[in-house]
């Protein structure tokens, strides 16, 4: 073996071209698939990094044909399920938000999961230091959002980036006193590097879900549970389903009856919960890789072929000293394996920049993605494609070696002799495969970037442009009444609009283009009462009266608001055109009242409200999202919004300031952060940026799609192109003979060239049709899974099959091209000569 080894060294050095050739072919693919299985092994495959983590379950309630997907709780649903299920051992609920943290090195908005006392127990990892909160913390309290009956404020755990961050890693932090939201509360325990739950979460706070506030309507809180030890998942689905009915039985109809048809509990594993949405984008870049590593194999396996047909002489020297086929064949898969090994390390070399290339263009909400690294697991992967795939185009050679030793004797004699017919039919068939498979890829990866494209062109509903977006939050400690709030929001909208540079400035609740759904009921006076879920809007937005004009959304019917729908006016909404339409079809609502109404006892008694305007739809839910229903509400008349509880009121506390800016929006950072501090030193500020790059990232997904797809299918033409050059190069070496009589006699060189074109490119299309075929096939049958990957397009997009058409038949032509003007470049007498 040592001595094949030394052998297969020596051959590789001395044919230097085609071991660069195959070696780069080689860890182009290996690093491809080694940076992909890298992320979809630590997102999809790995396990979740808690102890026994296949015990996990996520808790949802569904509305089978009335809404898709899976619903978060509502307080009294979660106390429901609580308090009777037995599948398992624990549970616990969170809700997330923003809370601003002071008695760091500076204040700091923090991303904040509001949790009971039983999640991370339940989730069965340990702190690094001090301990969690109790349920004795986990106990209603003063705090920003403490008037819609949640979060305790007595205790905090921090994550392990903000206590790095904000308290520079100080393991005395234990027992200190921090404020949240201005509330002092106390440091008693610091999360392990790496523990993110639910998703990049920084601190940790008790709930403190107060059940005379909570109402069955508001559907705010995650719910996950860990079974029993012996309870499998249908088991416990089984328990919900003997359950369900007496909770239904319990309420009404017309209330949210968790538990009846229309509103049953669900469970679904953890990991699956977490990164279902992630899965089909990552499974589709892995096929896309895979589609790269056989185009790279049979490439190597059309290199290993001819030069195979071109050492006859040595092959025919070891059969005459005796040398038997699986002697040869152990040769040859030494050989192979050699490159396979070296690919497999330049791969891996590859693939370590390539990682961290395509991690940085991951969207920030893909989950787990600080778990990704080039692991132990990851390497094995890499050096076994490697190894497999050496063994696969190791073994073309052997396989179609001569096994008479007087051809063998025959064939080395012949210096111009042409390869059999069986192996030319055969090296013509890998690149059939070749350019079939990477019209395929290009195929996918066509309709993708052309789905991208359509994707950054399409109308928002606002003009993005010349626009600094940032987000402030009002703890309640210092702004304890809807009065002092209201007054902290008008002094930041009129300061603003001062601003040297700023054209224009509004405040919102929601900022677009990608909002969470805050989706709610409302009703219609003078209209027969109907389900709840029928007359339910999807968007609240609660905004400053120029917030129309401030984001060029335009009016359609009716008006605005105006500085005289103050606090003491008659109460108005603005409507969007999806609201009218789906509500008030072939009517104008123009002049109807609506009463803005949550569900559940203790809830807001909201007046009624008069539509005054209707107004162009916006995208809220995404870039590539139907714009939904939408109501918008006058930040200065929610100062009346009173409910029957004593205190509570609902002017936001968290708002968006946006300001047009009249030149470049990045100059008004500095002077926006510093007028924000003027306001109130204590407050921090987040997400400064322009909504240029808010908007950026609302579409980072499909351009981490598009953008890698598109480079895995510009490597797999590549690696055609390269099959093909190849293939013509050892057929015009073939006809160097035929090739030189015809000049000799007179032929032209451009007809000769085009002749043996035409002949690559004959070749290349047999492949374009098959892949065509095959790409036509795939996309029509997986439409029903990747439709939501392509945005205004269609699984047959013709401009998308014609670009790839033309795209891959220039490159087969250049491809063909060169090796036939090569060959008609050679002067006749002296090809004649080596003849």
């Amino acid at each position: 073996m040592l001595q094949d080894i030394r052998f297969a060294l020596r051959l590789l050095v001395k044919n230097i071209g085609f071991t660069a050739v195959a070696i780069a072919t080689l860890a182009l693919a290996v690093a491809a698939n080694t940076v992909v299985f890298s992320i979809v092994n630590a997102i999809l495959i790995r396990p979740l990094p808690f102890p026994e983590p296949e015990r996990l379950v996520r808790v949802n309630v569904t509305y089978p044909g009335q809404f898709e997907g899976y619903w978060n709780f509502s307080g009294p649903e979660y106390f429901d399920v609580a308090r009777d299920v037995q599948s398992l051992e624990s549970m616990g609920a969170w809700t997330k938000g923003d809370a601003n943290l002071t008695g760091g090195d500076k204040p700091l908005v923090v991303t904040t999961a509001y949790t009971t006392a039983s999640l991370l127990p339940t989730l069965g990892v340990q702190p690094m230091l001090g301990r969690f909160y109790d349920a004795n913390e986990d106990i209603p309290g003063d705090s920003s959002v403490a008037e819609y009956g949640v979060l305790g404020t007595r205790a905090v755990v921090l994550g392990y980036g903000l206590f790095k961050q904000a308290f520079g890693g100080d393991r005395n932090i234990i027992g200190r006193t921090v404020k949240v939201d201005a509330v002092p509360v106390t440091v008693v325990g610091v999360m392990p590097r790496g523990f993110e739950f639910p998703e990049h979460v920084q601190m940790w706070m008790p709930l403190g879900m107060d059940k005379a506030k909570l109402a069955r309507g508001n559907h705010w809180f995650s719910v996950m549970g860990r079974l029993r030890r012996g309870v499998g998942l249908e088991a416990a689905q089984a328990e919900l389903a003997t359950l369900m009915p007496a909770w239904a039985a319990a309420l009404p109809e017309g209330v949210h009856r968790l538990g009846s048809a229309e509103h049953p509990v669900v469970y679904r594993p953890l990991q699956e919960d977490v990164v279902s949405s992630s899965r089909l984008p990552l499974l589709t870049l892995q096929a896309a890789v895979i589609f790269v590593l056989l185009i790279a194999c049979a490439n190597i396996s059309n290199l290993l072929l001819a030069r195979a047909e071109a050492r006859t002489s040595e092959i025919a020297v070891r059969v005459a000293l005796g040398a038997s086929r699986s002697r040869m064949a152990r040769q040859f898969l030494t050989e192979s394996m050699v490159l396979g090994l070296a690919g497999a390390l330049l791969g891996i070399l590859c693939a370590m920049w390539g990682l961290d290339a395509a991690v940085a263009l991951l969207p920030q909400e893909v989950p787990r993605a600080e778990e990704i690294r080039l692991d132990t697991t990851v390497l094995v992967y890499a050096v076994a494609v490697s190894l497999l795939t050496s063994l696969v185009f190791g073994l073309t050679p052997i396989l179609h070696a001569r096994s008479d030793l007087a051809g063998t004797l025959r064939a080395a004699g012949q210096r111009t002799s042409t390869s059999g017919h069986g192996k030319r039919l055969f090296r013509r068939a890998l690149i059939l495969v070749q350019v079939a498979l990477a019209i395929v890829l290009v195929t996918g990866a066509g309709l993708m970037v052309r789905s991208f494209i359509r994707l950054q062109k399409t109308d928002l509903g606002f003009d993005p442009r010349n626009m600094v977006t940032l987000h402030v939050q009002l703890p309640k400690k210092a702004y304890p009444t809807a009065d002092e709030a209201y007054a902290f929001w008008k002094r930041m909208h009129e300061g603003a609009q001062r601003l040297p540079g700023v054209k224009a400035a509004t405040l919102m609740m929601g900022l677009p283009p990608r909002r969470t759904l805050n989706a709610n009921s409302f009703e219609i006076i003078g209209r027969v009462e109907s389900r709840e879920w029928e007359w339910n809007v999807d968007y609240w937005q609660i905004a400053e009266n120029d917030y129309f004009a401030t984001m060029g959304i335009p009016l359609v019917r009716g008006r605005l608001f105006e500085a005289t729908d103050d606090e003491h006016a008659p109460k108005v909404v603005v409507i969007n055109e999806a609201m009218a339409k789906k509500f008030w079809p072939g009517e104008d609502p123009i002049g109807k009242r609506v009463k803005l109404t949550l569900q559940g006892p203790g809830e807001p008694e909201y007046p009624e409200h008069t539509i005054v305007g209707i107004v162009a739809d916006s995208k809220q839910a995404g870039v590539g999202v139907k714009a939904g229903t939408e109501v918008y509400i006058p930040l200065q008349q929610t100062t009346t919004w009173k409910t029957r509880l004593p205190g509570v009121m609902h002017t936001p506390r968290i708002m968006n300031l946006v300001l047009r800016a009249e030149g470049d929006p990045r100059a008004l950072f500095n002077s926006v952060r510093a007028f924000v501090g003027s306001l109130d030193s204590g407050l921090p500020i987040a997400r400064l940026e322009t909504m240029d790059s808010t908007v950026y990232e609302a579409i980072a997904k499909p351009r981490f799609v598009a953008t890698l797809l598109a480079f895995f299918a510009g490597v797999a033409l590549l690696m055609a192109a390269i099959g093909i050059y190849g293939v013509m190069s050892y057929a015009v070496e073939q006809r160097t003979k035929e090739l030189s009589i015809r000049m000799a006699m007179g032929a032209d060189a451009g007809r000769l060239q085009r002749m043996l074109v035409l002949e690559g490119l004959r070749l290349a299309a047999v492949g374009m049709g098959i892949g065509l075929v095959v790409a036509s096939i795939m996309t029509v049958a997986l439409d029903h899974w990747v439709a939501d990957m392509f945005f205004d397009i269609g699984a047959l997009d013709p401009a998308t099959y014609v670009l790839v058409v033309v795209l891959t038949g220039c490159v087969a032509a250049l491809a063909s091209y060169i090796p036939a003007r090569r060959a008609t470049l050679i002067h006749p007498m002296e090809a004649m000569r080596h003849e």
